[in-house]
């Protein structure tokens, strides 16, 4: 089995494909002695280290990462692509004809042992024939494990972009600036809760960072339960153009500005390649659909569901046990995938009941199976949805109740026309903690008088 033309089309298909799913899962099962052509095995180093720090792979940037003598074979090896369609094959292929030659060295050596075998040192050869039998390889799916030494270069290249303020790629803003500035943004395997009582706005605010994070990666699916496709593709138009929906379905309302407004957004979901689908399915299903834009040309930025408590279920002993397969899977997914999915969940009625209605994270429903396995948990909040006379109208909190990688918090944002804006934070702490003044010296107040 001679393995160069199928190093050459692997190498060459990953150079095409550059950051994608396949390339990332090749890359965690393939190690780079793998390669018996030194200029290839080189080439495979380059492209594994340019993809697994975001960055392009086309051929002349592969070119001044690879070693002076092997420079000119690049853009040989990548014109020879028969398919890039193929890569895992041609992958699996490399990986067969790698064990191969790992066997034949084996026996070679075991065969040498075998007649170098005397009465003296039958069992001690013997049992080194055996070692090297065993050491035989079958194909394995499963992910080879990196030393940290080999990761560190790549977390050093990801930190001096950070301190170039250049986007490492790692991880994806999602249009809340504040948050984006403390967290740095969400990673791509981040499992991310939005959950919120009626009327908070969990749903605008997964559009919002959807659109976001599409706006930075290309394709996003967007599975909603409770909307039509109709009125999810308005609830778009209506985030990027910043009009409330409510105009948008009354358009002789809506002023030449409008109309500007509203083609501009109508041009930017254009450009993008956002897909949505409206029906009640099981996890399964949803992970089917994500899994094949995964696959395809430029694969994909985001999924979002709405919400938790539609899906399909399987049949458990109990909820939270259901509930529980549905948050692995996506997680699994997410990791697999390297795509960030925004979860929305609604909360239990305890939190009415409450002085206080901000929620916690117990006021999830069937919290247990989610807290775990979700990377952040976020909730909208809006005093004004329950008091009338709130002081913070026109503000909402976002509630970071929990976040995997870095502490929880509250950040501020407008709310305009039905959508969140952002706004000066230091602004807004100052009305907050002047609000909490008077509270207070109110119930001094009261209590005088008592």
């Amino acid at each position: 089995m001679d393995s160069l033309d199928f190093e050459t089309q692997l190498v060459s298909s990953m150079m095409i494909n550059g950051d994608h799913p396949d390339t990332h899962e090749i890359i965690g099962k393939l190690p780079e002695e793998a390669f018996a052509n030194a200029a290839l095995r080189d080439m495979y180093r380059a492209v594994s280290s340019l993809i697994r720090q975001c960055e392009p792979t086309d051929p002349f940037t592969v070119r001044d990462v690879v070693h002076e003598s092997f420079r000119e074979h690049v853009l040989a090896v990548s014109k020879s692509c028969i398919s890039s369609s193929n890569m895992r094959a041609w992958a699996k292929r490399v990986r067969q004809a790698w064990m191969v030659r790992i066997a034949k060295q084996n026996m070679l050596e075991a065969l040498q042992l075998l007649e170098q075998t005397n009465t003296q040192n039958i069992n001690d050869n013997m049992r080194e024939v055996a070692k090297l039998v065993n050491s035989l390889e079958m194909e394995s799916n499963d992910r080879l494990p990196r030393r940290l030494s080999e990761i560190l270069p790549d977390w050093v290249d990801v930190l001096e972009k950070r301190m170039q303020g250049v986007d490492s790629g790692l991880y994806l803003k999602v249009g809340i600036e504040p948050m984006d500035d403390k967290y740095g943004g969400f990673g791509r395997t981040d499992l991310i809760i939005i959950a919120g009582q009626p009327g908070m706005g969990k749903t605008e605010l997964a559009v919002m960072m959807a659109n976001y994070i599409g706006s930075q990666r290309g394709v996003g699916l967007f599975v909603s339960m409770e909307m039509s496709e109709m009125q999810v593709a308005e609830r778009h138009i209506a985030d990027r153009s910043n009009l409330s929906v409510g105009k948008l379905r009354n358009p002789l309302e809506l002023t030449d500005e409008d109309y500007a407004k509203m083609s501009m957004a109508i041009a930017q979901i254009n450009e993008q390649d956002n897909y949505v689908i409206d029906q009640t399915m099981s996890v399964d299903e949803i992970i089917a659909h994500a899994e094949r834009l995964s696959r395809g040309e430029k694969g994909l930025a985001f999924l979002a569901v709405d919400y938790l408590g539609l899906i399909i279920k399987q049949k458990a002993e109990r909820n939270d046990i259901a509930i529980g397969d549905i948050t692995r899977k996506l997680k699994k997914f997410s990791l697999q995938y390297k795509v960030p999915v925004l979860l929305l969940c609604q909360l239990n009625r305890k939190v009415a009941d409450r002085a206080d209605k901000r929620p916690i994270i117990q006021d999830l429903r069937d919290s247990g199976s989610i807290e775990q396995d979700a990377d952040a948990i976020i909730f909208p909040y809006r005093d004004e949805v329950h008091h009338e006379n709130s002081r913070m109208k026109g503000i909402a909190e976002i509630i970071v109740a929990k976040y995997r990688h870095g502490e929880p918090g509250t950040f501020y944002m407008g709310w305009r026309n039905g959508h969140f804006v952002n706004v000066n934070q230091e602004e807004v702490m100052r009305r907050v903690a002047e609000n909490e003044r008077d509270s207070s010296e109110g119930k001094k107040q009261k209590g005088g008088w008592m």
